[in-house]
């Protein structure tokens, strides 16, 4: 009984590492050919004036067939993404839009690019109602995909009037402090915290923005993000709060935390130096604190 067991689990096994070898050989062959395809795009785009009308129809429909044949796959959406694209430099932005919506899907991170893209033909169009509309509705069904995070810091970018501005950073600050909570230790919290800090910094919270970056090198103590840190915490403790003690104890704090990091030496610097200047009661004003880009979409 044993024997028929093992010889069934034998059987079994190498019928998943068949499935799991086809399944990976597919998407390989999959991949090649999108890839081949695309270095012939990349030819086009880069030779758009001189290239005819026949020859962009005859690389779409190259994209169709190679959609039509992984029908159901990740690569048969992407490839719908580009068919899109290709309208899109076209300038026909009707078609463009009904290209894009065939790249609507199960996979979120598809579907979110394809309404993202979407929108961006309404924009181009002038229609902001209809461009702003799409966009909200990414941030509601798409918010931890990678287009669906940064729509609302986009929003910010397109606020006509203060008020506007105002709100639309109140919003996205709102957005990124959700993110955080429902997404502890990961990734995502971290880039959501630094969107949080770049809120807060248009919105001239110094105490928040401080909060928050000291936030960012206490649970995420990685890479030179603690140096850009460091700097935006120093100066506006120093510049715009006039409080020494809240950087003094955000590094106080890392110091205990992580004893033997390699930041602790430069961290003690920052020690002694805040406290020298609280210690002469310096109030320096001339530094300027610049606001972080906001990231746009082409």
């Amino acid at each position: 009984m044993k024997k028929l067991i093992l010889v069934l689990a034998s059987i079994l096994l190498f019928i998943y590492i068949l499935l799991s070898f086809l399944s990976f050989r597919g998407d390989y062959c999959a991949e090649r050919e999108l890839w081949g395809i695309n270095r012939k795009l990349a030819f086009i785009v880069s030779h758009q004036e001189s290239t005819p009308d026949y020859t962009i129809n005859q690389l779409v429909n190259r994209y169709r067939v190679f959609a039509k044949k992984y029908n159901g796959s990740i690569y048969a959406k992407r490839a719908q993404l580009i068919i899109g694209g290709v309208y899109l430099l076209r300038k026909n932005l009707p078609q463009a839009r009904l290209e894009y919506r065939k790249a609507v899907g199960p996979d979120k991170e598809s579907s979110a690019q394809a309404e993202l893209a979407i929108a961006k033909t309404y924009e181009l169009e002038g229609h902001w109602d209809k461009a702003l509309a799409i966009y909200k509705s990414i941030i509601q069904n798409y918010p931890v995909t990678d287009s669906g995070f940064l729509v609302p810091m986009y929003l910010t970018s397109h606020s006509v009037t203060s008020g506007d501005r105002d709100q639309a950073f109140t919003d996205a600050l709102a957005f990124y402090q959700r993110i955080v909570v429902k997404n502890p230790n990961s990734r995502l919290e971290y880039n959501a915290l630094r969107m949080m800090a770049i809120c807060q910094l248009n919105q001239k919270d110094w105490s928040g923005t401080v909060k928050t970056m000291g936030k960012i090198i206490l649970k995420y103590p990685v890479g030179k993000g603690i140096q850009e840190e460091v700097n935006g915490i120093n100066l506006l403790c120093v510049t715009k709060l006039h409080d020494y003690d809240m950087g003094i104890n955000i590094y106080r704090k890392f110091i205990q935390k992580y004893p033997e990091h390699l930041a602790d030496g430069f961290l003690k610097k920052m020690i002694k130096d805040l406290q020298l200047l609280k210690n002469k009661r310096l109030i320096i004003q001339s530094a300027p604190v610049t606001t972080p880009i906001i990231p746009r979409y082409n």
